[in-house]
């Protein structure tokens, strides 16, 4: 009787560490499938740089399937126009650097437009705006 009593300790403990595991992996697999169809909810917090008395707001736009693009809007005290392809680039995680593919937007007091770089997979990037009122690069970090 104690051997049985042991045996059925054993099978419970087995039984208990197999269900664990399970738990896990469903999680982990569930965690990693569902990541991929939406980007994380910080990436769709606007980012803000106020230097030198000129607003600059970027909102990654993550409804773009066929490129990473963001939404810039400029706030100034005089009109604005600048041309944003000339002037950034984005950065991935590891430090590769993608050069624009277009910019169109519009000028003005509150110039805005959409800024288009090659799809990248990184949910983790910088966007890099440089020489603008003296500020040598304004940095966007998602």
């Amino acid at each position: 009787m104690n051997e049985s009593k042991i045996e059925n300790e054993n099978y419970m403990r087995i039984t208990g560490i197999i269900i664990a595991l399970l738990i896990l992996i469903t999680a982990a697999v569930s965690g990693c499938l569902s990541g991929d169809d939406k980007p994380p909810a910080d990436l769709l917090e606007p980012r803000e740089n106020s230097e030198a008395g000129i607003k600059i707001t970027a909102t990654y736009l993550a409804d773009i399937t066929d490129a990473t693009a963001f939404e810039i809007e400029v706030t100034a005290h005089t009109d604005y126009d600048d041309d944003f392809k000339k002037n950034s680039y984005l950065r991935d995680s590891s430090g590769k650097i993608y050069q624009p593919i277009s910019y169109e937007g519009e000028g003005g007091h509150h110039a805005s437009g959409t800024l288009r770089f090659p799809k990248i997979e990184s949910k983790r990037f910088d966007l890099v705006i440089k020489n603008i009122a003296g500020v040598e690069e304004r940095v966007f970090k998602w």
